[in-house]
């Protein structure tokens, strides 16, 4: 049952409902806390966070990316913690400005990735959420890095190539991304579409665009 809740709430999640997705995601959650089934717990946290990420609601996408790492810290999780720890440095702190505190978590996702060979958007991510926060602290970063990991990603989602834009400055990512969008929304009803494009990151390419 929890996981049939989280197989809906992820399809509700990927058509960008994330309200609709949120609500499978809780009561997911709710069983597994019910069974004690910590692993479940630990994913869906991690699952309701990047909901609240891509809604806009930072303060809440890093409490539940914490809770979601000290449970799989417990269960000596080195998967989840990868993911939990880019969500808390990129998902939370960088995309609030706050690159300093960024850096330590990003950094240990990254080490993890390395030694457990973590694969998918998941690298990409965290060192484009790493990289801009060295941009504003101004340290130097390898470009050359990024571009052999965008090679190597399959599928780079709207919000990661807004974030690719913001640290190459190279408008074709953002060009990419407003696509996407335009994609997403043309097959939305206008009540969902409408409530979309006020989330913070497709309204900022949206207005960066046009």
């Amino acid at each position: 049952m929890g996981n049939s809740l989280n197989n809906i709430g992820i399809v509700h999640h990927d058509k960008r409902n994330y309200d609709t997705a949120l609500d499978y995601f809780n009561r997911s959650l709710a069983i597994a806390e019910e069974l004690g089934n910590k692993s479940g717990m630990g994913y869906m946290l991690y699952n309701i966070g990047n909901a609240c990420f891509n809604k806009g609601d930072l303060g809440k996408a890093l409490d539940y990316f914490e809770r979601s790492l000290k449970i799989c810290e417990e269960l000596g999780d080195k998967s989840g913690m990868g993911f939990s720890l880019t969500g808390i440095g990129g998902g939370g702190y960088s995309a609030k400005g706050d690159y300093v505190k960024a850096l330590d978590y990003l950094e240990k996702s990254l080490s993890i990735q390395k030694e457990i060979g973590l694969g998918g958007e998941l690298p990409l991510w965290t060192n484009t959420s790493l990289y801009i926060s060295y941009k504003h602290l101004g340290r130097d970063y390898d470009e050359k890095e990024i571009h052999n990991l965008i090679k190597e990603t399959e599928y780079i989602e709207f919000e990661l190539n807004f974030r690719l834009y913001q640290l190459l400055e190279d408008t074709s990512y953002l060009e990419t991304a407003y696509n996407q969008i335009q994609e997403s929304t043309n097959a939305m009803e206008d009540d969902l579409k409408s409530k979309f494009l006020s989330y913070p990151i497709p309204k900022a390419i949206v207005e960066e665009w046009e």
